[in-house]
């Protein structure tokens, strides 16, 4: 008999220990001699995970699920008109949750001037020289992405693409979306010069005679982001509608959205009443947009909860430097700007603490970047004076990323009621983690992204990819990278070996604990009577076959309120 997932056992030993109290003992006898609900669907020979145990058939009606078991357990739900589906062993879980995503972002990079994470300048410029070659004079190029490490001998300057699109005005997000690489013709449009000063918490790359070089971070990239043409709302739709069928396909049922301004939310409500928004959502408002926070009703739909702000404390720990740190960066020798040498916080404690405050006393949950030790702290100094105007009992609001965190701040997220959002992608050898590593130095990297540290601290965790700053989304990848610290499918170097987690542990995150952090684990989470009949059918059982696999799994079916929204076939 195969074994039961760790955080399942844990549900199944609850369940018995509560199966003899009155009140549990009420519940049931309210069904006792009832006559059982015909099913619409029963789903047989698979191999089904649920809090009691694996089962081997489930029935669903009207979206819901009415039992699990054997198919003789489930032989009272069945009559004349049940489809019956036979699944030919294969494991069902409950549907993935990935809360921290961009998909309208991800949709139009895909109609963008893309080239691959990790390209060289030789790569990039080609790119953009095709690109250039397609569009008329005058047209914005957009696209991306690139990251300094990978570029080679070709620096990011605006020369090299003027070079190439002289007549085009060119930005090329890197792999953090914190950064553009710009041309003169970008500069110019937006108002860039010499004599620009660094605006708050962004920083405008120079060369050595104070020109702009055409790299810009943080809010610097604001700058120029504000003067690039906005795609019209069918374009919207469509690249969101286009999203969140490639996460489908992934097995991905219900989300976060990282970061939405007032034109995404009319997307998302538009997409929404087509009937063409699957998932359950929960949307993450930009501080900066306090318009949409005020009319987020007037955008909300039934699955599309819009009760979610987002603050951004810092930038990323890489060759741009503007993640906030304790302590200098391991090659600040090597900077110009002293911003860079521990980075910097682009929001001052005070008003960290007073809009947490109003957001927490709102009832809105606050999702915060925060991705250096000194960010970190400054999101629970923040959150502790919520807490402390408040009361104890606010929504738990989520530090994002926490790629960074002290010792100490674990604990105390602990006793503050924080959850913790890890990013999958940032957790094995790759090209932006070996920016990471150059730029922080080996002792911090023994524990980046200190997830098991975490969990044994009581620190609720869940995981969002931050797709389409990563290259998929995949849970897989996630999950596997996540037991092995390797890049998928093995590799010689491991990162923080010392926060390995286990399958269980992992699909936790993706399931329960997300559903719990959304507010909605009384119908989503996992696969029990009575729970909205969301979830997923697999090629493999990933708790069994070899962990340097699970990256290839694939999802066959993908199942949303009883209606099949994706079929591998």
């Amino acid at each position: 008999m195969r074994r039961l997932p760790g955080h399942l056992m844990i549900v199944a030993s609850l369940m018995a220990l509560g199966a003899g109290t009155p009140a549990f003992s009420q519940f049931q006898d309210l069904s006792a001699g009832a006559a059982p609900v015909p099913a619409d669907v029963i789903y047989t020979h698979a191999h089904i995970a649920t809090p009691e145990g694996w089962r081997e058939a489930m029935a669903v009606a009207g979206g819901t699920i009415l039992a699990t078991g054997s198919e003789a357990d489930l032989a009272g739900h069945r009559t004349s008109t049940t489809q019956i589906v036979d699944l030919a062993g294969k494991t069902v879980l409950p549907g993935m949750i990935d809360m921290h995503v961009h998909p309208e972002e991800a949709g139009h990079r895909a109609a963008s001037c893309a080239f691959p994470q990790g390209s060289s300048g030789e790569t990039v410029v080609a790119a953009v020289k095709a690109c250039a070659g397609r569009e008329a004079p005058g047209a914005w190029i957009l696209g991306g992405q690139w990251d300094g490490s990978s570029l080679g001998k070709i620096a990011a300057h605006r020369r090299v693409l003027d070079a190439v699109a002289p007549n085009n005005p060119v930005a090329l997000i890197d792999i953090s979306l914190h950064s553009f690489w710009a041309n003169s013709a970008a500069l110019k449009a937006a108002g860039i010069t010499r004599d620009t000063p660094n605006p708050p918490g962004g920083i405008i790359e120079r060369d050595k005679n104070g020109e702009p070089t055409g790299v810009l971070r943080e809010t610097a990239a604001q700058l120029l982001g504000s003067r690039i043409p906005t795609p019209s709302e069918e374009k919207r739709v469509a690249a969101l509608g286009m999203a969140t069928r490639m996460m489908l396909a992934e097995g991905i049922t219900a989300y976060e959205e990282a970061l939405m301004f007032e034109p995404s939310a009319r997307a998302y409500a538009a997409l929404a009443d087509k009937g063409e928004l699957f998932q359950h959502v929960r949307t993450c408002m930009a501080d900066r947009d306090q318009r949409l926070i005020a009319l987020r009703h007037l955008y909300a739909r039934q699955g599309l909860d819009i009760s979610c702000v987002k603050m951004i404390l810092d930038g990323v720990p890489t060759d741009a430097h503007t993640a906030a740190m304790l302590e200098p960066y391991a090659d600040a020798d090597k900077v110009r700007d002293p911003a860079q040498i521990k980075g910097e916080l682009m929001v001052d404690p005070a008003t960290i603490a007073a809009k947490l405050t109003r957001y927490d006393a709102a009832g809105l949950t606050v999702k915060i970047h925060a991705t250096g030790d000194a960010a970190v702290r400054a999101a629970l100094d923040g959150i502790a004076a919520a807490r402390a105007a408040n009361g104890p009992y606010g929504p738990h609001h989520e530090i994002s990323h926490a790629n960074f965190v002290n010792p100490a701040d674990i604990a105390r997220a602990a006793a503050l009621n924080v959850t913790f959002e890890f990013s999958p992608y940032v957790w094995f050898p790759s090209p932006p983690v070996r920016d990471v590593i150059r730029t922080v130095g080996p002792e911090r990297m023994e524990r980046f992204n200190p997830i098991r540290d975490a969990l044994g601290a009581g620190v609720h965790i869940v995981l969002g990819s931050d797709w389409p700053v990563v290259p998929s989304m995949s849970p897989w990848v996630a999950i596997e990278t996540l037991v092995t610290r390797q890049a998928p499918g093995g590799s010689p170097d491991e990162i923080s070996p010392g926060q390995k987690l286990t399958v269980d542990q992992a699909v936790a995150m993706l399931t329960i604990n997300a559903a719990q952090q959304l507010g909605i684990s009384d119908r989503l989470g996992s696969l029990e009577p009575g729970k909205q009949a969301d979830f997923i059918v697999l090629d493999r059982d990933i708790f069994t076959v070899p962990a340097t696999t699970i990256h290839q799994t694939r999802v066959l079916r993908t199942v949303i309120a009883g209606k099949q929204v994706y079929s591998a076939k």
